[in-house]
């Protein structure tokens, strides 16, 4: 008899503990019926579905799009019932932390190590290209002065022979 009483305690306990998008949904609920706002008023102001808002106020997690977005319609409501966000998103983030689909799906990636390259390697190549760069651009000058040079010669030559 003892351990059946026990039992539909530990029960009673689990069927009272909600999950913490019902709980903002009825702490949003009650916010928006003390300001005597109707699910339609809030509805229109914000621009959300009414379907949505009686799907958040009920935490009913399956109607409602992926948790980002219901934050960001959390965030709007709170702020339009000039509610504190940080107690309604510290319930939402308990809620992160104990839906094991976040943990499973979302891998923490390691950042990538980038290999650093010395000063004194960074001075080398710098002035490697440099060195490149510069003979390049004095090689084209000279090519294209010989060039101009050779023009004046030939237009000279011509005019000798004219003459």
């Amino acid at each position: 008899m003892e351990q059946s009483e026990s039992n539909k305690s530990d029960n009673s306990y689990i069927a009272n503990k909600k999950p913490p998008l019902q709980k903002v949904g009825e702490f949003l609920r009650e916010a928006r019926q003390g300001r005597n706002l109707s699910l339609e008023d809030l509805s229109s102001s914000l621009r959300i579905g009414k379907e949505q808002l009686i799907a958040l106020e009920e935490g009913d997690e399956n109607s409602l799009p992926e948790m980002v977005f219901i934050r960001a319609m959390v965030r709007r409501i709170a702020e339009k019932l000039n509610l504190d966000t940080s107690f309604i998103f510290e319930a939402l983030n308990e809620n992160k932390k104990n839906d094991s689909k976040y943990t499973s799906v979302i891998k923490k990636e390691k950042p990538k190590k980038t290999k650093q390259l010395n000063p004194f390697t960074m001075v080398l190549l710098s002035g490697a290209l440099g060195l490149i760069t510069s003979i390049i651009v004095l090689k084209y000058l000279e090519s294209t002065q010989n060039d101009s040079i050779n023009w004046h010669k030939n237009y000279i030559f011509s005019l000798n022979k004219n003459i």
